[in-house]
């Protein structure tokens, strides 16, 4: 499954940039990657995500590029993070691995596993273009 198709990460403002708007959409983002039904906070995270200054290509890269690498293994895990990650956390091991690693464009292979996550961020993607009304 190809998540991403033409969008580069050139297109958005780096993330050590960028915290106050950044940590929010991160927060929001990794509650795909929680052990629970994530459907039922949809509302609040699509809420959350439509009043950040990101576009949804932008928001697509960031979960793909930023959120995915280091909260994907929650689901793969058999006690999982099922409340939240921890804000601190999340922002250290983002901020961690953007500077270790080069920011290059990548196409997913998603396994089994993660593919509810990325079914939930399709059901979120519209619920933000609803509320941008675009």
């Amino acid at each position: 499954m190809n998540i991403l198709r033409g969008h580069t990460t050139s297109t958005i403002p780096l993330a050590h940039a960028d915290l106050a708007a950044r940590e929010p959409v991160w927060e929001a983002l990794s509650e795909l990657f929680l052990d629970t039904d994530t459907a039922l906070s949809r509302c609040c995270r699509a809420e959350q995500l439509a009043m950040s200054p990101y576009s949804i290509a932008q928001l697509e890269i960031i979960l793909v590029e930023e959120v995915y690498p280091v909260c994907k293994h929650n689901l793969c895990s058999v006690a999982g993070e099922w409340a939240g990650f921890n804000q601190e956390w999340l922002k250290t091991k983002i901020l961690g691995r953007l500077s270790s690693a080069p920011r290059t464009f990548h196409v997913l292979n998603l396994d089994y596993l993660i593919v509810k996550a990325w079914a939930e961020w399709r059901a979120t993607k519209k619920d933000v273009l609803a509320l941008r009304n675009v």
